[in-house]
């Protein structure tokens, strides 16, 4: 029988060893060694205390909830820099009345850090809602196979078609086009005519229902009335982002079309030529109301995805068109610069691989 203080020596050796391995697995699998999260052998944040997370998920479903995003509700001191540089922009460009009033969202899907500036200011999505409509006809092309090739006689509608001041090739009058095609119509043109059609294919209750499972407030039918943040328009990009309504296949399918974006006086002037990204544009109009113009979308910033949503008034669409492009090239020069280690060259703007339905 072995002595007792040679037990607890075998013991102690054996605590030992476990505790080193731990550290060592801890290290490994971290990067790190351990209770730096903690404030040993790193400053701690500035504030003391980490920050809470809002998790959002998709409704509609009996047993599961699909997670849509997972955001701190505060930002690092990094972007809060980058989030000061461009409300300095933002502040320039009123000043000398390029604009009337911006709103900014940004989201870093790496690490989730985010930032809103005028977060509580409501626009008239416009055509932005045509990304709502892309992802309400894609839902319900998952359920119906060959929805996607179905094809469609454009004929004259008796409603009126509102006007744009940007204006791209459109679908013509007696044409047949697949679902697909008026799909890249409405959301690579923005086209109008492609909408109406898609629209009168899907059920009224649809767009309700899109923003019921997304957690939006509900839409109203005044025009006039029906207006949005520039936070609550990036739910739908995130929605498409996180594959989180749609299969990852639909999802990538409609990034896909989105990287197709006709619109060349916004993002595509700020950002650097060829970075790659998926956006649409919105323009609003109205007798009486300031001009809106809105663009959102997803950025690749030294290959990292960030979601970036610019909502504007003004009284000059193409002022309005030239003060996003500003804020967009701020925001850039700002997150690069906060970048310790920039990766060296650029992604292609967009997907040159087919668009197969």
């Amino acid at each position: 029988m072995a002595p007792k203080s040679y037990k607890s020596v075998h013991w102690f050796a054996l605590l030992a060893a476990f505790l080193g391995g731990s550290i060592l697995t801890y290290w490994a699998l971290n990067g790190k060694p351990p209770f730096v999260a903690s404030g040993f052998g790193e400053a701690p944040i500035k504030s003391g205390t980490p920050c809470d997370y809002t998790i959002s998920r998709v409704k509609g479903y009996e047993f599961v909830r699909p997670l849509l995003s997972a955001e701190p509700d505060c930002i690092s001191a990094e972007l809060t820099q980058v989030q000061a540089r461009v409300s300095g922009v933002i502040d320039s460009l009123t000043t000398t009345g390029a604009i009337k009033e911006a709103s900014v969202y940004v989201h870093e899907f790496e690490h989730g850090q985010r930032f809103s500036i005028n977060k509580t200011g409501r626009y008239h999505p416009a055509s932005l809602m045509k990304v709502a409509l892309l992802l309400s006809c894609l839902r319900v092309a998952e359920a119906t196979p060959g929805l996607l090739t179905t094809k469609l006689r454009y004929d004259p509608l008796p409603a009126e078609v509102s006007a744009q001041y940007y204006n791209y090739p459109s679908i013509q009058v007696g044409n047949e086009y697949t679902v697909h095609d008026l799909l890249y119509f409405m959301v690579a043109n923005s086209d109008n005519h492609a909408t109406r059609m898609l629209a009168a294919r899907i059920k009224p209750d649809q767009t309700p229902k899109l923003f019921f499972d997304l957690g939006l407030p509900k839409p109203v039918e005044d025009n006039e009335q029906f207006t949005m943040t520039a936070e609550e328009v990036s739910v739908f990009f995130k929605a498409i982002f996180n594959g989180s309504y749609l299969s990852p296949e639909y999802s990538d399918y409609a990034a896909r079309l989105l990287s197709h974006c006709a619109f060349e006086e916004g993002f595509a002037k700020g950002f650097p030529k060829g970075t790659r990204m998926w956006h649409k544009f919105g323009e609003w109009r109205h007798a009486g109301y300031p001009y809106e113009l809105h663009e959102s979308g997803i950025v690749y910033i030294q290959e990292i995805p960030f979601l970036v949503t610019v909502m504007t008034k003004g009284r000059d669409t193409d002022r309005q068109a030239q003060s996003i492009a500003v804020i967009a090239k701020a925001l850039h020069k700002a997150l690069v610069e906060r970048s310790v280690k920039p990766k060296v060259g650029s992604l292609p703007r967009s997907s040159s691989e087919p668009l197969n339905p």
